[in-house]
């Protein structure tokens, strides 16, 4: 049998908190202009809107990128900060150099 502590418990949960903070979801979008851009996510306790930028760099690579929109969500003041991150948002479409 088995016997998980709870110190393994509280460990794994902390990791596969951070890890999901961590990540940056991004999606490909159709702007009106006609562009193909990326719509990048970022949120949790310990994200912040250069995590955005570093994930646009990723994507478009060499070539640069604009920043076409940008919106970051805060919490109510009353919120517990930890469950209630703010979210940030980028939209961004890569240079054609």
């Amino acid at each position: 049998m088995v016997k998980i502590r709870l110190t393994e418990i509280i460990t794994l949960t902390a990791v596969l908190g951070a890890l999901a903070a961590c990540s940056t979801p991004s999606e490909p979008v159709d702007l009106n202009s006609g562009l193909k851009g990326y719509r990048i996510t970022c949120g949790g306790a310990y994200s912040t809107t250069s995590d955005c930028y570093e994930r646009a760099g990723y994507i478009c690579g060499n070539k640069g990128y604009t920043v076409v929109h940008e919106t970051s969500i805060n919490p109510p003041a009353d919120a517990n900060y930890f469950w209630n991150a703010s979210a940030h948002e980028v939209i961004v479409t890569c240079n054609n150099k």
